[in-house]
């Protein structure tokens, strides 16, 4: 069998230009998918740490004798900005408010904030407690 000139075999440079388009769309679509996907995990790792900064903070104004525990605030971190890991110099800001829930009885708040490409964000924890763990 010999190819003639006006055989139609092959794709015709149309076709070829709409099955590129469409591969590109499709790619497009997928490049797109890959970012946002990165950028939440970012933005759920920054929660994350920030609610287990509040988690230890809780714990450790939890774990205090209630008298020692001064009803007021907000009482900042002394090592404010904190990293991860509590120590100075990350991107997270951590306060404290004691409020009074009758004799021998206090109510922890512990706010973690931190700004990131211009938004603010925010965990709040708030915990009961009698002291020593309680």
């Amino acid at each position: 069998m010999a190819l003639r000139f006006g055989d139609r075999r092959g794709f015709s440079f149309i076709e070829l230009l709409i099955a590129m388009g469409i591969l590109s769309l499709g790619m497009l679509a997928a490049v797109s998918m890959h970012f946002g996907s990165a950028r939440n995990n970012t933005k759920g790792n920054l929660y994350t740490q920030a609610n287990m900064l509040a988690k230890a903070q809780l714990e450790n104004l939890k774990n205090q004798e209630v008298t020692a525990l001064a009803v007021g605030g907000p009482y900042p971190d002394p090592n404010n900005p904190v990293d991860a890991e509590g120590r100075a110099g990350g991107i997270f800001t951590r306060t404290w408010t004691i409020e009074n829930l009758g004799e021998g009885a206090r109510r922890i708040s512990v706010r973690v904030e931190w700004t990131r490409l211009g938004r603010q964000s925010s965990v709040v924890l708030f915990s009961n407690t009698q002291g020593n763990g309680v």
